[in-house]
């Protein structure tokens, strides 16, 4: 399976992956493990990442979950403060979580995953 994704090295980084537990997220989140990164899932239901988390573990990788919506500013602070502790740092962020025009206005919530250190 490591062939479908490109070859670039992250090997001893944490990442931080917003709406890791499906879709794009998801993606990104085992695009980012299998090129040798720690992931960190900021998900609105720690939860419903389970799977990933369990996914990312199996291939020798450390990964959490944290709890983070990104349509809420106040939270992602926090969520970086327990990434952060539970990883001891974290480097690259994959912001994709994007809520629908039926949620939110689209232009918000890009507006805070850029805000997302």
């Amino acid at each position: 399976m490591a062939e479908l994704y490109p070859r670039f090295d992250l090997d001893g980084q944490v990442a931080l992956v917003t709406g890791a537990n499906r879709g794009l997220g998801r993606a990104i989140a085992l695009a980012l493990a299998h090129a040798g990164a720690d992931v960190v899932a900021g998900v609105r239901d720690p939860a419903s990442a389970d799977s990933v988390v369990a996914e990312i573990a199996g291939m020798g990788r450390r990964a959490c979950a944290v709890r983070l919506d990104v349509t809420r500013t106040r939270e992602i602070a926090g969520a970086v403060d327990e990434a952060v502790a539970a990883m001891g740092r974290i480097e690259p962020t994959a912001p994709s979580g994007l809520a629908t025009p039926l949620q939110r206005p689209i232009r918000r919530p890009v507006a805070v995953s850029l805000l997302i250190p």
